[in-house]
């Protein structure tokens, strides 16, 4: 089965059930990301990228949409490999979890 890299859903309709995750599960997870990014210094990494390149190129030489354009792929790019594998671990784990029920379906 083919993966986008970019998504790592399959091209697979079969695979591409609708899966969603409830608002909970999102905050878990994304609380969960942030930790794991400050605990392995993502955030002084990429906070240094921005200081560096707001240096070189000058506060008024430089919008914010530049700025942004610039850094956000160098900071995805240095989140640790093993942070992207736990998170795709857990992301895959909640998407395929049972979905809770509501109630006892009796009127």
């Amino acid at each position: 089965m083919s993966k986008s890299k970019e998504t790592g859903i399959g091209t697979d309709p079969e695979c591409n059930k609708n899966y969603h995750l409830n608002k909970s599960e999102k905050v878990a997870l994304k609380d969960l990301l942030q930790k794991r990014l400050h605990e392995c210094g993502w955030y002084k990494d990429v906070e240094e990228k921005i200081r560096n390149t707001l240096q070189e190129r000058g506060l008024s030489n430089i919008t914010h949409d530049q700025l942004s354009a610039e850094i956000i792929p160098q900071a995805r790019a240095l989140v640790p490999e093993e942070v992207r594998k736990e998170m795709t671990m857990r992301v895959r784990e909640a998407l395929e979890s049972p979905l809770p029920t509501i109630g006892n379906g009796k009127t």
